[in-house]
């Protein structure tokens, strides 16, 4: 295995993720390359199919961004045959293969990329000179402004002989913060640890239901503006997640709540009022009696891995974290030619000119990236060659400059925005494990 400036290797070679109907190979099985060098993938069809719609039959290599390097015609109706394709980078960035979606694929092209000395990619932008200032003073303002009002509720029919579990929220400017909390039984193992995340996108599982623990305090956040509940199917709940997007899409113009408000000020930008919010959580959580400060971890994926950089790199409670598939770094990215990661609240609040331009005023107020040089404790993050979603080059702008010395950035080759569960147990393990050993993700 080579190692890179703490990189971490997962090797998921040969590759055919999901529905996928390719096989991709590629000459060096670490996925890394220095700049100029040649990369080679090797494609195979696995079976007979035919291309998704009206999409081009072509096989396309870019830099992850605005640069198509080739751009070759591609038979999706032959199998058994190896086609290859090379192509390489000048400057550090990754290097993306993208092959038409066929039938039995997704609608989506099927990806695999390489990259290129990605230890030095540097984000699009710029960090405000007043981005400290500006911080300090918001979490100033809400602390002064607005009562904290923390209200938590034992929910019964969620609490067993292990551990107690709760509802919680918090006042912030305009609306509350929601999440839940449990809270082990066995008061004579207090002081506890404490696991703090906040939820990734969308809805579903994932965003309205959290499992106790009995040897560790547990909390998970939502970012929306009403309580998540596990029943969340039968209580039609998602009817509120689908109203939210179209109240801030009648106010603001944006499509999702994620890209909202940015063109108003900073203050009016959807994540706002919830990066405050969330933020009093964590100091409130940390003033309790039974809380261990010194095992105070943060794991997050996607949405919740962009909040993991906004958390850490504000409150520096946090004693470890884990970023998985991350989102919102680098959001302007396109300054450099490559992708900026999700919600990208640019590119997606560019209907006038005027309204881009000031987007671009307040993104970088927002991107994670910027958060994260601000971040004190040893930090692990993951991140997928294959994720379109939030894109590698925008995940290693944020990963470079994390200051600490205990860090490292474990390497999905063929990974998409599916974070692999080998990544969840070993980082996950880490952020609990007592000494500050690296654990290695091993070639099999």
């Amino acid at each position: 295995m080579r190692k890179l400036c703490g990189t971490i290797l997962a090797a998921l070679l040969p590759v055919a993720v999901c529905a996928a109907t390719y096989k991709v190979d590629i000459d060096r099985s670490d996925g890394l390359y220095r700049c100029g060098e040649t990369a080679t993938f090797t494609v195979r069809v696995l079976s007979t199919n035919a291309l998704a719609g009206a999409a081009n039959p072509y096989a396309m290599l870019d830099n992850f961004g605005s640069s198509v390097l080739t751009n070759m015609p591609f038979d999706v109706t032959v199998t058994g045959v190896a086609f290859t394709v090379s192509g390489t980078l000048s400057e550090p960035g990754f290097l993306r293969l993208s092959l038409p979606p066929t039938k039995s694929g997704r609608d989506d092209p099927y990806v695999f990329s390489v990259g290129f000395e990605p230890e030095k990619i540097r984000k699009g932008s710029r960090s405000p000179d007043d981005f400290d200032a500006f911080w300090a003073a918001a979490r100033a303002r809400l602390t002064s402004e607005v009562p904290l009002d923390a209200q938590m509720t034992r929910v019964p029919e969620r609490s067993t002989s292990a551990f107690d579990f709760y509802r919680i929220s918090f006042a912030t400017f305009g609306r509350r913060v929601h999440g839940y909390m449990s809270v082990p039984t066995d008061k004579s193992k207090a002081p506890f640890p404490v696991d703090f995340g906040v939820n990734a996108a969308g809805f579903g599982d994932w965003t309205n239901d959290m499992q106790g623990e009995r040897d560790s305090i547990r909390v998970q956040f939502s970012v929306y503006p009403f309580e998540p509940d596990w029943r969340w199917k039968a209580l039609g709940l998602e009817s509120k997640y689908k109203a939210m997007d179209a109240e801030v899409q009648a106010k603001y113009g944006a499509t999702r709540y994620c890209q909202a408000g940015i063109t108003e000020s900073r203050e009016a930008y959807f994540f706002y009022p919830v990066i405050l919010g969330i933020d009093r959580a964590v100091d409130w959580i940390a003033a309790r009696p039974d809380v261990d400060r010194s095992r105070f971890r943060y794991q997050g994926t996607s949405q919740g891995g962009g909040f993991g950089f906004y958390l850490c790199g504000l409150n520096h409670t946090f004693t470890r974290a884990a970023f998985y598939v991350p989102a919102i770094t680098d959001t302007m990215g396109y300054l450099a030619g490559r992708e900026s990661g999700w919600p990208q609240i640019v590119e997606n609040n560019s209907s006038t000119p005027e309204r881009r331009a000031a987007a671009e005023k307040w993104a970088p107020y927002f991107d994670g990236a910027n958060f994260a040089s601000r971040i004190k404790c040893p930090v692990r993050v993951a991140v997928g060659f294959s994720d379109i979603t939030c894109p590698p080059c925008a995940v290693y702008a944020a990963y470079n400059v994390i200051k600490v010395a205990d860090k490292a950035i474990g390497n999905g080759i063929g990974m998409t925005h599916s974070c692999s569960e080998r990544f969840y147990s070993e980082f996950g393990a880490w952020t609990k494990s007592v000494e500050g050993s690296s654990i290695l993700i091993q070639k099999h």
